[in-house]
């Protein structure tokens, strides 16, 4: 059996999130913020430690003051920092975001995470892990892209589940070669994509609808597919061609950022618990509405048997033995 030292090795973006402290609807609104760890691949390691799994993240900040308070973040809540790597003269990524209630406004400042490059993959790490995530942040520009791909493919030979959220966004993306053509060679090595219904209606057009989203991932290669769609839940579809709906719940919303995040470190940790695709994606569900009820990233730790036994207090046989 293999020996594991990681649940997950998180490959990609770590940037510093300025969110702001009032709810508005635009950046031009917004007058003060507060500074928080950022990153979709950041923010779900830290979120696995907060669920008692164990996570590293594999990527580039700044030799700066952000640079030091995301690593100070990280080791805070026991994620593994040795393979995040400092660039002198080049500044932490930053991303100034209002706090709102739905899809929020953003402006991104690149910086030292588009900077990872192949050398600085862990090989050896990663085969020590059970799985790897990274997304489409981290792909959009080199030489971050070729580091990425080269992850995938040495957690794929290592027998890792292998995950990858498809958050594009094309302010951010390298024009030199379309997303799609990226994210389809990305997926030959995923077993899993969590996609928003922006995400994909970025990707595919305005009109893209839900079931023709999670086809294209599963043409691409992917085996589950999950498609969050805020106040419409999820919708999960599998290789084999099952279908099911994760129903959402009403909570009060305090910041959507990050929600999509924290269902990812719930769906994750389930599935390598051994719950079945369509119980872990009610485990994500679970959590990020947990996330949805506070303002940044998730602080209090949660245990995982408890929210087992929470969704499934009256069958035994559906929590794992943890």
């Amino acid at each position: 059996m293999k020996q594991s030292r990681y649940d997950l090795i998180a490959v990609g973006e770590v940037l510093v999130d300025l969110l702001s402290d009032q709810m508005v609807s635009s950046l031009d609104q917004a007058e003060r913020f507060r500074r928080f760890l950022g990153g979709q691949v950041a923010n779900t390691a830290w979120n696995v430690n907060l669920l008692g799994g164990r996570a590293a993240v594999v990527g580039c900040v700044g030799a700066d003051g952000f640079g030091r308070f995301l690593r100070r973040e990280l080791v805070r809540v026991g994620v593994g920092t040795r393979h995040l790597h400092e660039i002198p003269g080049v500044l932490t990524t930053l991303s100034v975001i209002v706090r709102h209630t739905a899809t929020p406004d953003f402006l991104i400042y690149r910086g030292a995470d588009a900077l990872l490059s192949p050398p600085q993959i862990p090989v050896q790490t990663i085969g020590q892990a059970r799985a790897l995530h990274t997304s489409a942040f981290g792909l959009s520009q080199e030489p971050a892209r070729s580091a990425i791909l080269h992850a995938l493919r040495v957690a794929r030979e290592a027998g890792c589940l292998v995950s990858l959220d498809p958050n594009y966004h094309p302010t951010i993306w390298d024009k030199t070669v379309p997303a799609p053509e990226v994210l389809r060679q990305a997926c030959r090595y995923v077993d899993l994509v969590k996609p928003s219904l922006d995400d994909c209606r970025r990707l595919f057009g305005p009109q893209a609808d839900p079931d023709a989203c999670v086809s294209r991932f599963l043409e691409w290669g992917a085996s589950v597919v999950v498609l969050t769609m805020g106040k419409g839940g999820a919708l999960l579809a599998l290789a084999s061609g099952e279908r099911f709906n994760t129903p959402p719940h009403d909570v009060a919303v305090a910041d959507v950022t990050g929600a999509g995040d924290a269902f990812w470190a719930g769906l994750l940790l389930a599935l390598l618990d051994g719950l079945p695709p369509r119980r872990a994606a009610d485990v994500g569900q679970f959590v990020a509405e947990r996330k949805l009820e506070v303002f940044g990233p998730m602080q209090a730790r949660l245990d995982r048997k408890e929210i087992y036994q929470t969704l499934w207090e009256d069958d035994a046989d559906a929590t794992p033995r943890l």
